[in-house]
């Protein structure tokens, strides 16, 4: 189980989900392309919406990976080791974290996040 909430306000983007969520969406990421559908969330707060789906492709002329919301759908454009990169981040994530934890995956900390991205957030749902 997935969700995506999204603060237009902030542009920014939490992703939440089950320990077995998260690393299906890792897994996911390293296919070529895809897409997955996300449980709505009626109270989003602090977030202004819930998005209803995930799009990602692959893009083997690029070296790093975008992560912007279009509508209500997030969109993970990137080189195959972006997003082999992000892909793992989410993987360790939803392996190794506290499920207080979250993490920060962004363009000034990660250089295999593009510049354009929303910033993420990676949590457990609660």
């Amino acid at each position: 189980m997935l969700q995506v909430l999204y603060s237009g306000e902030a542009r920014e983007l939490e992703l939440s989900g089950t320990r077995r969520g998260l690393l299906a969406l890792g897994e996911l990421l390293r296919g070529k392309a895809g897409s997955c559908d996300l449980s709505e969330n009626r109270h989003p707060f602090p977030y202004g919406r819930s998005l209803s789906g995930i799009a990602f492709r692959e893009e083997p002329e690029r070296d790093t990976a975008s992560i912007v919301t279009e509508g209500q759908i997030l969109r993970i454009q990137g080189g195959r080791e972006a997003l082999d990169l992000l892909a793992g981040k989410i993987e360790d994530f939803a392996s190794e974290a506290d499920a207080t934890d979250h993490c920060h995956v962004d363009s000034p900390t990660y250089d295999y996040i593009a510049s354009e991205s929303d910033p993420l957030v990676i949590a457990f749902m609660r």
